[in-house]
């Protein structure tokens, strides 16, 4: 399989782990009537950059790397931020959370490790 081909399947894969989240994960009761703060201001930021970033990787373009690179960097303390959960987490929502995290890793990997680096360069 065509190294490019297998990094739009895990980008691919990245955006169909979202909705699984949503349906699989549990909402704390303490949480959810909470309102808005800068923790969750910070998180929709990040996630509008990890969207946008997901983008650029996928067609390749050349400021895509850096900003996944600083969006996996980012979202580790902002996930980190966020409260304990009251509610124990179901083992199928930790499996989404490694799976995500494994795929982050791969594709960090893909990016900087592999030939597919050289489709990131900029045209002069």
């Amino acid at each position: 399989m065509e190294m490019s081909k297998l990094f739009r399947g895990l980008i691919v894969l990245q955006v169909l782990i979202i909705p699984a989240f949503v349906l699989i994960g549990s909402v704390d009761p303490m949480y959810a009537e909470a309102p808005i703060n800068s923790l969750d201001i910070a998180a929709f930021i990040w996630f509008i950059l990890v969207l946008i970033s997901w983008v650029l990787l996928f067609r390749f373009k050349p400021l895509g790397r850096p900003l996944y690179t600083a969006a996996v960097l980012i979202g580790i303390p902002v996930s980190l931020a966020f409260p304990a959960s009251s509610i124990p987490i179901g083992s199928a929502e930790l499996w989404l959370e490694w799976f995500a995290g494994a795929l982050d890793g791969a594709m960090l990997a893909m990016l900087y490790l592999t030939s597919l680096k050289e489709r990131f360069k900029k045209e002069q």
